[in-house]
């Protein structure tokens, strides 16, 4: 029979696990536990500071944020000034080139009504004179009147005063 099954040896058995368990729990207690909590407090540390750091980053954020809202805007209302500043000189520079273009249009047009009005002067002289030789000849042919020179002018320039 095994010795640990005898009822002879249970009290000094019993007497022995109560030593050995006092002694680890003594052991237990005055060296893991305090290990074990240093350990804990360790994480514990670190873990509150590693929230603190991630507020503080989290607060950083935020105003990089905002600064880059700010400077997004900034940009946004430059660009619109450049915009409307360009457009402005766009409309500033097309009406001085509608401008330089009807001017440039009203003295084209001017000098071809002028030269229009001295063709139109001219062929109205050369048909008076031919007017004025015809009519001499044609009443010198038919009529047998010799007409000088000077009446055809006259009657001639007498009709084309009358014609509008």
């Amino acid at each position: 029979m095994l010795p640990q099954l005898d009822p002879t040896w249970y009290a000094s058995q019993g007497v022995w696990m109560l030593i050995t368990f006092c002694a680890m729990f003594l052991v237990v207690w005055r060296f893991v536990i305090p290990a074990m909590r240093a350990t804990v407090d360790v994480r514990r540390s670190r873990i509150e500071n590693d929230i603190q750091e991630t507020e503080k980053l989290k607060t950083e954020a935020a105003a990089l944020l905002k600064q880059l809202e700010q400077a997004q805007a900034s940009v946004k209302a430059e660009t619109q000034a450049v915009i409307a500043r360009a457009q402005e000189e766009a409309q500033t520079l097309m009406k001085q080139t509608e401008s330089e273009f009807s001017d440039r249009l009203a003295a084209y047009t001017a000098q071809k009504e002028r030269e229009l009005t001295e063709s139109k002067q001219a062929a109205l002289r050369e048909i008076a004179s031919v007017s004025g030789a015809l009519s001499a000849e044609m009443t010198q042919k038919l009529a047998h009147i010799a007409v000088s020179a000077d009446e055809t002018d006259k009657a001639v320039a007498a009709v084309m005063e009358e014609t509008p």
